[in-house]
């Protein structure tokens, strides 16, 4: 099952190994000056991520890098996510039991199922059901997966102010396979105090999901469903850094990029209910073949004796409508000895609801266009708080080269907007939030 959109978010930007944002501030017109390091470089980092009452995950990642010191640099990434627990699966709470079948299911009965393969096989199997109480959110309490991811990049200098980059990303999980391309050029001005950077990237998907993949929009209980789909995507960057001051930094990017073919969440539902609130059934979502996301990013980065900071903003569009801001801050301060430091993080993100997002449909309702009851589509405003805890090591020469560090963070999802409950739905919780924590410790050498 594909990662979580949200989960996804705050692990990687917990996990960043190579966004040391405040240690990048301790110099930031300095930093280019110093003469690079040719001994590689290892960030590792183990998070342990836990959505209160929903999904546990563990991801460990491995980064390696190398300057060769003549324009030439190298950097490789390995992840690896395991996560299980219990996921929403989009309908609504009710005041009766529901029972649900678990994705590789083909009836809602707990009774063996017999088909004939496309091969003429004659396979009986029963399929995993459960049963939600009432007022419960409906969740699917099987979810596991685990996901493996590869990338790598590769940087050449040109010239002494033209520099190149290349790379790509191999992703695998069971029912999900990614391969992505990416290529930049990036040229100097100004003594290096003014960079201008492009970048494109391409990336192709592949779909397997258990069970098949459903008709968009048709009755869950007909389980009518294919075989695997696909999707692929491509967008650019134009990117502007500045050095303002010899303690100021600032970075500005623009980019777009644009998603076509099977955007589905094949694990998502949506309740119909009756005008009295009474769940009648429920249908697959669906949402449009084609996704146009824009961007742009500010990013400030400053030092101030043994203190630095990163202040960055960030706003997003696309053409479902949803619209996004988000804000964060790093700020690092460093002991007297300067190899203890502390690093306190607040983020805060808000979003506005996709055009087709809606958390039930009315049975008295027609032809059915798009539509999804998937909270990662509705409005909604989240904080992360965080503090991380860093130390240098040092070696037998009494030189500090290496770190070891503590963060753990606090992520709170609180619901912008809600649709009055009907009937026999008033009362019951049906725009839940979410709370999670995170804990990772790293180690750089």
């Amino acid at each position: 099952m594909q990662l979580n959109a949200t989960r996804g978010r705050l692990i990687a930007a917990s996990c960043a190994l190579l966004g040391a944002t405040a240690a990048r501030s301790q110099d930031a017109a300095g930093a280019a000056a110093d003469s690079p390091s040719t001994d590689w470089s290892v960030d590792s980092a183990l998070a342990y991520y836990n959505e209160s009452g929903r999904i546990k995950a563990i991801e460990p990642i491995v980064n390696i890098s190398k300057d060769y010191g003549d324009g030439n640099t190298f950097s490789a990434q390995l992840t690896f996510d395991s996560l299980s627990g219990s996921t929403p699966n989009g309908a609504l709470p009710s005041r009766q039991p529901q029972t649900f079948a678990s994705p590789s299911g083909k009836s809602l009965s707990a009774a063996p199922t017999t088909y004939t393969t496309s091969s003429g096989t004659l396979v009986s199997e029963s399929a995993p059901v459960y049963t939600i109480n009432p007022g419960q959110l409906p969740m699917d309490p099987h979810y596991h997966d685990q996901r493996l991811a590869l990338s790598g990049s590769w940087g050449h200098a040109f010239t002494r102010l033209l520099t190149g980059t290349a790379g790509g990303k191999f992703s695998y999980e069971r029912d999900f396979f990614s391969l992505s391309a990416n290529a930049g050029l990036s040229r100097d001005f100004n003594d290096k105090n003014t960079t201008l950077s492009f970048q494109v990237n391409n990336e192709f998907d592949s779909l397997s999901p258990i069970g098949g993949a459903p008709v968009a929009a048709s009755d869950y209980a007909l389980f009518e469903k294919g075989g695997g789909k696909t999707k692929d995507g491509v967008g650019a960057m134009l990117g502007l850094t500045q050095v303002m001051t010899r303690r100021w930094l600032t970075e500005f990017n623009l980019s777009v990029d644009r998603f076509k073919g099977y955007l589905n969440d094949p694990y998502k539902i949506i309740s119909v209910i009756d005008a009295g609130g009474n769940t009648t059934g429920y249908l697959y979502e669906k949402r449009p073949g084609t996704r146009t996301r824009e961007s742009a990013y500010w990013d400030n980065r400053a030092a101030w004796g043994r203190v630095s900071g990163d202040l960055s903003l960030r706003y997003m569009v696309d053409d479902w409508h949803v619209h996004s801001d988000t804000a964060q801050l790093h700020l690092r301060w460093w002991n007297f000895d300067r190899d203890r430091y502390l690093e306190p993080t607040l983020r805060w993100y808000r979003q506005s609801a996709a055009d087709f997002y809606t958390p039930w449909l009315d049975s008295t309702a027609g032809y059915i266009g798009y539509a999804s009851s998937d909270q990662r589509l509705a409005a909604f405003h989240a904080l992360t708080y965080g503090l991380k805890y860093g130390v240098k090591l040092e070696d037998s020469e009494d030189q500090s080269s290496s770190e070891l560090s503590v963060r753990l963070e606090y992520y709170r999802q609180t619901p912008d907007s809600a649709r009055a409950a009907p009937g026999s739905l008033q009362g019951l919780d049906l725009y839940p939030g979410l709370k999670a924590i995170l804990l990772q410790v790293g180690w750089r050498f």
